[in-house]
């Protein structure tokens, strides 16, 4: 695949382990609502679904309005916590993969459905930001969103790195090839994405295949 060009990152839980902030802002916000603290695990199975869905995944069973006014909460604490975490929130060689590509003169995207605040904020705390010519965000149609980076381009040339379901249909929808992220958030068991990596830097393997 050495005719790979430009690489496509979601965030949250593909480059960024956002369940360590999330879950830092809840536990602040939930003792709040009188709502119990759901577990690591549960909260990177719904991180990637929008504010307000993440929460109704969550808690199912409280009501809307109410997780409503906890997710705008927690949003706010994230953006004033993410300083103290930054340095734990990309996944290991995260960065070193960036820099690699970088070198190597691939075009890198990020396209994410998390809101605008959340994404750059991330980018800018952990200097990752300027190694992304488009940063897409805060859209839920992920389809349009990678359709609007490839353009006229050529699809052979794009590959998608995700870590959920909508990541890998929006790629299968543009026709270019999907990477499932197993170290982060991604379920190799599920069979969504076409190829799939335990390591970032793995990602460099198949680009030279």
């Amino acid at each position: 695949m050495t005719g790979i060009k430009n690489v496509i990152f979601d965030l949250d839980g593909t480059l960024s382990d956002s369940g360590i902030l999330t879950l830092a802002a809840m536990e602040l916000a939930a003792p709040r609502f009188g709502l119990p603290m759901p577990a690591m695990d549960a909260v990177r199975a719904a991180t990637g679904f929008a504010n307000p869905e993440f929460y109704y995944i969550l808690y199912p069973d409280t009501s809307r309005e109410k997780l409503r006014e906890m997710g705008q909460m927690v949003e706010e604490d994230e953006l004033r916590l993410l300083p103290g975490v930054r340095d734990r929130l990309l996944f290991k060689d995260a960065r070193e993969l960036l820099n690699e590509l970088i070198a190597r003169k691939i075009n890198l995207y990020i396209a994410s459905t998390g809101d605008n605040d959340h994404v750059f904020s991330i980018l800018r705390e952990t200097g990752i930001r300027d190694f992304f010519m488009t940063v897409s965000c805060g859209r839920p149609d992920k389809v349009k969103m990678l359709g609007d980076i490839i353009g006229d381009g050529d699809k052979s040339s794009f590959i998608m790195v995700g870590d959920m379901k909508k990541d890998s249909e929006g790629a299968r929808a543009n026709g270019i090839l999907s990477v499932g992220a197993c170290y982060g958030y991604c379920k190799r068991e599920l069979g969504e994405f076409d190829l799939y990596i335990n390591n970032p830097m793995e990602l460099l393997d198949i680009l030279e295949r």
